[in-house]
């Protein structure tokens, strides 16, 4: 239960920085107050995103097989899909059709979330900015 309500107050993590930034923008009037705000913001986040890669450091046998098995779930369910629609060499009835096309979509939808989560970085897209461009502006 303490794992579940985790995740779930961890899914808004993003968007509690983003309103956090423009909060801190809000509240603090000098720039070193603001700058500092944002920097003990941004050391919660990483040190968020580190104790997440502490926790999946170790990959469980479960985790991989579910993996594979939505990967190869939907790769059947697509060459069967591709028979039917392109290449027209199997006959499928029209609640066929609707069963493969819906389970087709579920498993679509969790795979993009194993690869959103295998190769996707969350702190990137709170912050958005470009370091090194920032202070190659600064400099002139």
């Amino acid at each position: 239960m303490r794992k579940i309500f985790g995740k779930l107050t961890n899914a808004g993590v993003a968007e509690t920085l983003k309103v956090g930034t423009k909060l801190i923008d809000e509240i603090f009037t000098t720039q070193e107050e603001k700058l500092q705000g944002k920097m003990e913001l941004f050391k919660m986040a990483v040190a968020d995103r580190d104790s997440a890669r502490t926790m999946y450091a170790q990959d469980s046998w479960l985790q991989k097989i579910f993996a594979i098995f939505f990967l190869v779930a939907w790769c059947g369910l697509t060459f069967v899909m591709l028979n039917y629609f392109v290449f027209q060499t199997i006959e499928l009835q029209d609640w066929q059709i609707a069963f493969i096309s819906s389970i087709n979509g579920g498993i679509s939808t969790k795979l993009s979330t194993i690869i959103d989560f295998l190769f996707g970085g969350a702190i990137s897209g709170v912050n958005n900015v470009k370091l090194k461009t920032k202070r190659k502006n600064e400099d002139f």
